[in-house]
């Protein structure tokens, strides 16, 4: 009997062995990002995979941050949810390629970020047309209440050009994407200067020049459908988010995107558009920094006639407001701009969804 105990005991151990060596050969996913966030900080996170956690690291301030986050499974279906210092924020991944979040990052203020995952930049692969929005508190023509967006072209000669516009009148000229009607690039842009591969992080360009002066910090990231386009402005100043122009025949807002938004109240939200493929109307989802979700849809939108990959509706309602709702789309990157009576209401940077 004793030694049909020690046989059975040893089974018993042996087996609880192999579960273990089970369980720690699962893979262990990670990937990392670098981006600039909406104070004008230079950010590299790494998102945990397999444990459902990420890391921040602030260039800028030498600081770090951290938190969890559980992925959605009903109505919102990959997108992330993160719940740090009492409030909820929202978070859109795909992974290997970008990463984007509202949450805190290693400052006390809520942030709007945008992360391109690292890979060596070389030649000019990344050149063309984008139509790019300035993400930050920054006031345009007098106001926070208003925003910038515009042209930014890279061209392969080693310069790039931008044309900035607004919404409302000013130093920057009023005007919106569904009333552009010039050439592309713009004839006589506003600012320009240079670009290069920085030496150090060839994964990193260098933008030199422009009505700053300043040597700032570009990130691109190119696929075969679409690419996007970040250049950090400096701490105070935000940044800017692009998403390169197509042909919108064969780049229509399709399928689930996900996105991250702030408010012009400094509130935060996520959720997703889901382009309806009978009607062509475009349903909306929103969870707000309490947890919960309001849902509707917008009326079929509107096509602009020289920016193809930029689509548009107006006096839409959109979690309890009338707004006008601007979108781009490059392949599976996305962002959305919304005024309400002329005035930002909010903006919102994302991806596509499973």
């Amino acid at each position: 009997m004793t030694s049909r105990y020690i046989i059975l005991i040893c089974l018993v151990i042996l087996a609880a062995f192999s579960s273990c060596k089970k369980n720690d050969s699962t893979p262990y996913v990670s990937y990392s990002y670098n981006g600039p966030g909406a104070a004008g900080d230079i950010l590299t996170f790494t998102v945990n995979e397999t444990g459902g956690g990420y890391n921040i690291y602030n260039e800028t301030n030498n600081r770090y941050d951290n938190g969890s986050f559980t992925v959605y499974t009903n109505e919102l279906n990959g997108l992330y949810k993160v719940f740090v210092r009492g409030a909820f924020y929202y978070a859109v991944e795909m992974p290997g390629q970008v990463f984007t979040g509202n949450f805190p990052t290693a400052r006390l203020n809520a942030d709007l970020s945008f992360g391109i995952t690292p890979r060596l930049l070389s030649g000019s692969g990344f050149s063309g047309n984008y139509v790019y929005l300035h993400v930050g508190n920054v006031a345009v023509n007098g106001s926070t209440q208003n925003k910038e967006w515009g042209i930014l072209s890279i061209l392969p000669n080693g310069k790039w050009t931008k044309q900035a516009y607004c919404n409302d009148t000013g130093t920057i000229i009023a005007l919106m994407p569904d009333e552009y009607s010039g050439q592309v690039p713009p004839v006589n842009p506003s600012d320009s200067g240079t670009w290069s591969i920085n030496s150090f992080n060839r994964n990193r360009l260098v933008m030199a020049g422009g009505i700053s002066g300043d040597s700032l910090t570009g990130f691109a990231f190119v696929s075969d459908s679409g690419s996007v386009f970040n250049m950090d402005l400096g701490f105070g100043q935000g940044f800017l988010y692009g998403l390169k122009l197509t042909d919108g025949s064969t780049n229509p807002i399709k399928g689930n995107f996900g996105y991250t938004d702030i408010r012009y109240d400094a509130t935060t939200g996520g959720g997703k558009f889901v382009n309806n493929d009978t009607t062509h109307s475009l349903g909306w989802w929103r969870a707000d920094s309490y947890g919960k979700v309001k849902n509707g849809s917008f009326g079929v939108l509107n096509q602009c006639q020289v920016l193809k990959n930029v689509y548009f509706t107006k006096n839409n309602i959109f979690a309890g407001d009338t707004v006008d709702f601007y979108s781009v789309v490059s392949g599976p990157y996305f962002m959305e701009f919304q005024f309400s009576h002329n005035k930002f209401r909010s903006y919102g940077l994302g991806a596509r969804l499973p």
